[in-house]
C-alpha cells in the first residue's frame, strides 16, 4: 500500500459505484459530496469510510487540494482485519478517524435539524401573526395549500441524544489513551468503526430527508409562482392601504419575513431581491387613492342594487317600483320578527318576492352566461349571498361582501362544497339530483304526485322527468326555501332579505369557508374514521372474484344557504337511490355559532339515517345487528336493562324526554358525548351506550391507542382489531389473486385495505 499523489479536482470515488476500496488521507484535503452536503476530510481520516456498510458509495470523493492518500482494497467489514494486519499503524488512525468523521457528519445532521425545526416554527409563527393582522383589518386570510399540508418533520431513524454523547465522549479522549485502548485490539476497533459507520449512514439518510423537506416546503414562504406567504402579506398591506387601516404591524411583519428568507440560505438571492424590490417599490398611497375612486364608483352602483337586479331579471319598471316598495315596507318594520298580523303579512310578501326575483334572476343568469356573458358583482352577490338591497346592508358590509365575492370560488367552492347558486347550477347541469322535499318526496315522486293530482298528463311525464328547468324549480320551491329557513334558526320569522342586523360581526369572520368546514369535518373523522366509509363491491370474473366487499370513502356535499344563521342540518343521507352517493349537509353561509358543534350534530344525524337507509325495513329489527336496531332496542327496553342502575335509567328517561322521544335526536346527543369526551378517555356514557357506539362508531387507531388500557375499552377494541385484521387478510388475498391472474385492481379497492388498517 504505497502513497499516491492526487491532484486537486481529481475524483477518487464516484457515487453509485460498488464499494471496493478506502483511501487513507495522509496529507491535503478530500471533499466528500452527498445529496448537496459537503464534508472535508483532512489527514488521518478515511475517504469512503462512511460507506463501509454499503454495497455502493453514496457520496463522491474529490481532491479539494493536492493531497496524498493510501488506497486500501475493501469489500466488507472483514477486510479491516487484513488491513490492520498488514499495517498495524492504521488501527489507531482508523479508530480515531471513524468517530471524528462521525462527529463531523453529526454536525451536518444537527445543523440541518435545527434548520428544519427553526423553519417549521417560523412558518407556524408568522402564519399565525399574518392571520392575526388579517383579523385586525377585516380581511379573510388567503389560503396556501402547501402550508395547510405542512406538518413537523418526524425522523423515524434519527440520532438519539445518547448516541451523540457517545461519539462526543470518544472524540474527547486524548490520542495516547485511544492508542492504549485500541492499539492492538482489532476486534474493538472493528466494532467502533462499524458503530460509527452505522451512525453516519443514518445521519446521512436523515439529512437527505431533511433536505427534501426543506426543498418541498420552502416555497411556503417564497416561491417563483408567488403562491406564498410573502405574496399574502403583500396583498394584506394593499388591502389595509385601500381601507385606510394602520399598516405599521404589517410592515414589521413583512420585514421579519424578508430578514428570515434572506438569511435562511433556502432561497435564491436573485429571487429574494426581485420580490422585495416589487414590494418595496409599490406605491401604497396611489393604491389607496385608486381604491377610493373605485369604491365611490362602486358605491354609486350599489345604491341602485335592487333596480339593477330587477333590470337584469327583465322585470319591468312598474313592477320594480312595486317590489321596491314592498321591500321598503319590510325594512321599515320596527320588529321584523314580530308576530302581529301586519308584520306577518309584510314579511310574507317580502319572502315570496325574494324567491320570485331569485328564480327569474337565476334563469336569466344561465341564459346570460350561455351566451358568453360574465355576471357582475351585484348579481353574483344576490345569487350567492341573497344580497338584494344596499340600504338594508349598509356601505361597510356591502364593501366587505363584495371583497368576499371576488374570492368566493377559492373560499367556498370545491367538489363537495356549494353555495346555493353553484348548487342549483349543478342540479341544472344534471351533476346532482334534486333534493327531497319536506314530505320526503324526491323529484320522481313529485312528478308522480302531479300526475295523480291531474296537474300533468301521462304523456307529459317523460318530458317532466328529463326537464332540467323543472328540476331546478322543484329544488328552489322546496329545498331552497325550506333549507334557507331551517339553517337561519328562525323557523317562524325568517325572511331571506339580508340586512346588517343579521350580522353579529364582520361577514369575513362569520363566513363558513372550505378550510373551516374541512377542519371541522376532519376533527370528527379523526375520531370516527368510518363515518363516511361505504361498502362497495368488486368483481373480476376472470379471477373468479364475485362481488367482494371493500370500503370506500364517500364525502357528503355541503350546501351553504344565503343567510346568517345558527343551525346546520343533515338534509339527506345520500344523494339518490344509491347508498354510496354523497349525503347532503346544509349550513348557513354566515354564522357566529360553534361550527364544531354544528358539524357533530350533522354527522350524528347522518350516522343514524345512513344506517336506516342501508337496513331498509329492518332498521329497528334487533336481528339485523346495526346501529339503529341496537339503539332502538336500548331506548325501547331500557327500563328492563339489568346493566343500568336506577340512576342511569332516570338519565335515559330524561334524555328521551328532552329529545321529544325522537330516537335520532337522542342518539345524536350521545354521539356528541362519544366524540367530544369518550374519545379523550373521559367516561360519560353508560356501559350499554358505550358498547353500541364502540361496535358501530369505533375510534380510529390513534384514539384507540389512547384508551386501549382502559378496562372498559380493552376487550371491545381487541374484537374490532381482530375483525379488521380478518377482513384485511381476506381483501389482500382477493387482490393477490386478481394480480396473479394479470388483472388490474382499481385504486379504490386497494385504498380499501388502508381503511382496514386505520
Amino acid at each position: 500500500m504505497e502513497p499516491i499523489n492526487i491532484e486537486k479536482g481529481k475524483k477518487l470515488i464516484n457515487a453509485g459505484n460498488a464499494v471496493d476500496c478506502l483511501y487513507v488521507v495522509m496529507s491535503g484535503t478530500v471533499r466528500q459530496d452527498w445529496k448537496g452536503k459537503q464534508l472535508l476530510l483532512g489527514p488521518g481520516t478515511v475517504a469512503g469510510l462512511s460507506d463501509a456498510l454499503n454495497h455502493e458509495y453514496d457520496a463522491d470523493y474529490t481532491a479539494a487540494e493536492d493531497c496524498t492518500v493510501i488506497k486500501c482494497t475493501y469489500k466488507g467489514m472483514a477486510d479491516f482485519d487484513r488491513i490492520f494486519k498488514e499495517q498495524p499503524v492504521y488501527i489507531f488512525g482508523f479508530a480515531k478517524g471513524s468517530f471524528r468523521q462521525c462527529r463531523d457528519v453529526f454536525k451536518i445532521y444537527d445543523d440541518l435539524k435545527k434548520k428544519v425545526d427553526d423553519f417549521t416554527d417560523y412558518c407556524r409563527g408568522i402564519n399565525g401573526e399574518y392571520r392575526k393582522q388579517c383579523r385586525a383589518v377585516g380581511m379573510t386570510p388567503g389560503e396556501i395549500p402547501m402550508l395547510e399540508e405542512m406538518e413537523p418533520l418526524e425522523l423515524k431513524n434519527g440520532i438519539l441524544d445518547w448516541e451523540h454523547d457517545y461519539i462526543d465522549s470518544l472524540n474527547s479522549v486524548d490520542n495516547k489513551e485511544i492508542e492504549s485502548i485500541y492499539g492492538k485490539r482489532t476486534e474493538i476497533v472493528n466494532g467502533v468503526i462499524g458503530i460509527s459507520c452505522g451512525y453516519m449512514a443514518r445521519a446521512m439518510e436523515c439529512s437527505e430527508t431533511m433536505g427534501f423537506y426543506l426543498e418541498e416546503f420552502a416555497p411556503v414562504l417564497l416561491s417563483s409562482d408567488e403562491n406564498d406567504l410573502f405574496d399574502q402579506i403583500f396583498k394584506l398591506r394593499i388591502y389595509a392601504a385601500e381601507r385606510g387601516a394602520d399598516q405599521t404591524s404589517i410592515i414589521k411583519l413583512m420585514k421579519m419575513l424578508y430578514k428570515f428568507i434572506s438569511s435562511s440560505g433556502l432561497y435564491d438571492s436573485a429571487l429574494v431581491k426581485q420580490r422585495w424590490s416589487e414590494y418595496d417599490s409599490h406605491d401604497f398611497e396611489a393604491t389607496a387613492a385608486a381604491f377610493d375612486e373605485a369604491k365611490m364608483q362602486k358605491q354609486a352602483e350599489f345604491t341602485q342594487t335592487f333596480e339593477h337586479i330587477c333590470e337584469f331579471a327583465e322585470i319591468d319598471e312598474d313592477k320594480t317600483a312595486e317590489y321596491k316598495q314592498q321591500i321598503a315596507e319590510y325594512l321599515a318594520l320596527s320588529d321584523r320578527e314580530g308576530k302581529d298580523d301586519n308584520e306577518r303579512k309584510v314579511r310574507k310578501k317580502a319572502v315570496d318576492l325574494f324567491y320570485e326575483i331569485y328564480q327569474k334572476t337565476f334563469f336569466r343568469a344561465l341564459e346570460f352566461e350561455a351566451y358568453g356573458g360574465e355576471l357582475d358583482t351585484i348579481i353574483n352577490m344576490f345569487l350567492n349571498f341573497g344580497y338584494i338591497d344596499y340600504d338594508a346592508i349598509g356601505d361597510e358590509y356591502t364593501n366587505e361582501l363584495a371583497d368576499i365575492m371576488d374570492r368566493l370560488p377559492s373560499l367556498c367552492e370545491s367538489d363537495h362544497l356549494f353555495t346555493i347558486y353553484t348548487w342549483l347550477r349543478a342540479v341544472y347541469a344534471g351533476k346532482r339530483e334534486p333534493s327531497r322535499n319536506e314530505l320526503d318526496l324526491d323529484y320522481r315522486g313529485f312528478v308522480l304526485e302531479e300526475r295523480k293530482s291531474g296537474n300533468i298528463s301521462e304523456a307529459d311525464m317523460p318530458q317532466w322527468m328529463a326537464d332540467q328547468e323543472q328540476k331546478v324549480k322543484f329544488e328552489m320551491n322546496n329545498f331552497f326555501v325550506s333549507a334557507n329557513r331551517t339553517t337561519s334558526g328562525k323557523m317562524t320569522s325568517f325572511c331571506p332579505v339580508l340586512t346588517k342586523e343579521d350580522f353579529g360581526m364582520e361577514p369575513s369572520r362569520m363566513l363558513l369557508t372550505n378550510a373551516k368546514l374541512k377542519e371541522a369535518m376532519e376533527k370528527i373523522e379523526s375520531v370516527d374514521y368510518q363515518i363516511f366509509l361505504r361498502e362497495g363491491f368488486y368483481t373480476d370474473m376472470d379471477a373468479n372474484v364475485k362481488s367482494e366487499p371493500y370500503l370506500k370513502r364517500v364525502e357528503p356535499d355541503i350546501i351553504l344557504l344565503p343567510n346568517c344563521g345558527m343551525r346546520a342540518m343533515m338534509w339527506q343521507e345520500c344523494g339518490g337511490i344509491k347508498v354510496d352517493s354523497p349525503g347532503r349537509f346544509v349550513f348557513p353561509m354566515f354564522t357566529f355559532d360553534d361550527l364544531d358543534k354544528m358539524m357533530i350534530y350533522c354527522c350524528g344525524a347522518f350516522r343514524w339515517e345512513i344506517c336506516r337507509k342501508e337496513q331498509g325495513s329492518r332498521w329497528n329489527d334487533i336481528g339485523s345487528d346495526c346501529l339503529t336496531s341496537d339503539f332502538y332496542d336500548y331506548f325501547t327496553f331500557y327500563r328492563k336493562n339489568k346493566e343500568l342502575s336506577a340512576e342511569n335509567k332516570e338519565k335515559v328517561k330524561s334524555l328521551l324526554k328532552s329529545s321529544r322521544n325522537n330516537m335520532r335526536e337522542a342518539f345524536t346527543k350521545q354521539y356528541t358525548i362519544w366524540i367530544n369526551f369518550e374519545a379523550q378517555g373521559s367516561i360519560r356514557l353508560n356501559k350499554p351506550e358505550r358498547n353500541i357506539l364502540n361496535k358501530h362508531c369505533t375510534f380510529s387507531k390513534a384514539y384507540r391507542t389512547k384508551v386501549a388500557n382502559h378496562p372498559m375499552y380493552e376487550q371491545l377494541i381487541s374484537r374490532h382489531e381482530i375483525k379488521c385484521s380478518q377482513a384485511l387478510n381476506h381483501l389482500k388475498t382477493i387482490i393477490d389473486r386478481v394480480e396473479k391472474n394479470e388483472g388490474v385492481v382499481p385504486d379504490e379497492v386497494k385504498q380499501g385495505m388502508e381503511y382496514l388498517k386505520m
